[in-house]
């Protein structure tokens, strides 16, 4: 059993509603047109506007894109009529962390069974999640609901545990029956079925813009100046380099260095291997004795 005190379910809960907040009002700002950075920097300064954190830069993962795409700075990417768009969306209240996702079509209905898919394995996950079921009943039934649309799951995306101030720690959610760890009363977890059409596995694109500190390495001088910046300001979450700006205009070049030392690393975009279509829903999750708290419901 992990106790978790009042003050802290509190600070989760907080979280949950900002981080819906914010994600509901980046999907009513979605439309033909609108640059993805726009809604990224939306639904980030809403997130501190209402006193919490981005526990992770807003992800804009459009079509075959499953994950870990967030705009560049100055980036002129837009919505196009049929793209079907995941939003993820994360914060954090002292470091205990929110994390929820939705699919919208921009324009169109052509994907409506396939977003479709991705909602009722959310729903019947959060049904079957309690205290002492394995992680492989979750994704049995994941796998279950999402194939019978017709559609196959992700199977090498996971949902994740969150403890404070990190975002992927120790247990794994996974769409597909696979697993053997139990859940246990107290754990809070992120859990996101994704559905395609295509063949179900994604694999690495492009490098993103979407980093986390590693180990400080030999670095000295701007290098570790930087370096220790980062740390203040992200405490070792996922972090943008465009909110790197801040620290001043050379930034692209110092992330640079830190990579090629091995102290910041950057996630790759994720793509679906045949280039299929993805849709994906995310809430986050107390659990309990007898089932489970979604701390990101309005």
């Amino acid at each position: 059993m992990i106790r978790l005190d009042s003050k802290t379910i509190k600070k989760y809960i907080r979280a949950g509603k900002i981080a819906r907040k914010s994600l509901e009002e980046a999907k009513e700002a979605c439309e033909e047109g609108v640059r993805y950075l726009e809604i990224a920097d939306e639904s980030e300064k809403k997130i501190r506007e209402l006193g919490a954190k981005p526990a992770f830069p807003t992800n804009i993962s459009v079509n075959s894109v499953g994950a870990h795409y967030s705009p560049v700075e100055n980036d002129e990417k837009t919505f196009q009529e049929g793209d079907v768009v995941k939003i993820d969306v994360g914060c954090h209240v002292d470091g205990f962390i929110a994390d929820n996702a939705l699919t919208i079509e921009i324009g169109t209905n052509k994907q409506k069974s396939l977003i479709k898919a991705s909602e009722e394995a959310l729903d019947i996950a959060i049904k079957t999640i309690r205290a002492g079921v394995r992680t492989r009943d979750i994704g049995k039934n994941i796998e279950r609901v999402i194939q019978d649309r017709g559609f196959n799951p992700i199977s090498n995306l996971t949902g994740h545990e969150l403890k404070q101030h990190t975002l992927h720690s120790g247990t794994s959610i996974p769409n597909v029956p696979k697993g053997w760890k139990k859940i246990k009363k107290g754990m809070v977890l992120a859990i996101e079925p994704f559905a395609t059409d295509g063949v179900g596995r994604v694999k690495e694109g492009k490098e993103g813009d979407i980093y986390i500190l590693q180990k400080k390495r030999n670095i000295s001088g701007e290098d570790l100046e930087f370096y220790e910046w980062i740390e203040d300001n992200f405490n070792k979450l996922p972090f943008a380099g465009r909110w790197c700006k801040k620290y001043g205009e050379n930034y692209k070049k110092l992330l640079k260095r830190l990579r090629r030392f091995g102290a910041v690393m950057n996630y790759p975009v994720l793509v679906e291997k045949k280039n299929g279509i993805i849709s994906q829903r995310e809430h986050t999750v107390i659990v309990t004795s007898k089932g489970c708290k979604v701390t990101t419901k309005i």
